[in-house]
C-alpha cells in the first residue's frame, strides 16, 4: 500500500478513535449522574470498559499503520525488496502485534 493511502487510513482512524473517545467522556459523565442518583449498576461500568478496550485495539491499528509509513519512507527507502518480501514482513507484523496484545 502506498504512502498516502496509509496515512489517509491513518487520519481516517484517528477521527473515529478521536469520537470514540468523546463518546468515553460522555458515559463517564452519565456514570457519574447516575451515581449522585444512586441509580448506578454494573452495566455502565462494562460498557465504559468495553469502549475503553475497542479505543486502544483501534490506537494499536493505527501504530501499525505508522509504523508501515515507517517501513516504507525510513529503512526500505532505496532497497531492493521485491513485493513478496514485503508482503511477508507485513504479515510478520500484524502476527508480532497481536502476540504483543495478548501477552498484557
Amino acid at each position: 500500500m502506498s504512502e498516502p493511502d496509509l496515512t489517509r487510513q491513518a487520519r481516517t482512524r484517528l477521527r473515529r478513535i478521536e469520537g470514540q473517545v468523546r463518546g468515553l467522556q460522555a458515559m463517564l459523565d452519565r456514570l457519574a449522574g447516575e451515581r449522585a442518583s444512586q441509580e448506578a449498576g454494573c452495566e455502565p461500568c462494562d460498557n465504559l470498559l468495553t469502549q475503553i478496550l475497542a479505543v486502544r485495539a483501534a490506537v494499536e491499528q493505527v501504530g501499525l499503520l505508522i509504523l508501515e509509513i515507517h517501513l516504507q519512507r525510513c529503512v526500505l527507502d532505496g532497497l531492493p525488496v521485491d513485493e513478496e518480501k514485503l508482503r511477508e514482513l507485513r504479515h510478520s507484523l500484524r502476527h508480532w502485534s497481536r502476540l504483543s496484545s495478548t501477552a498484557r
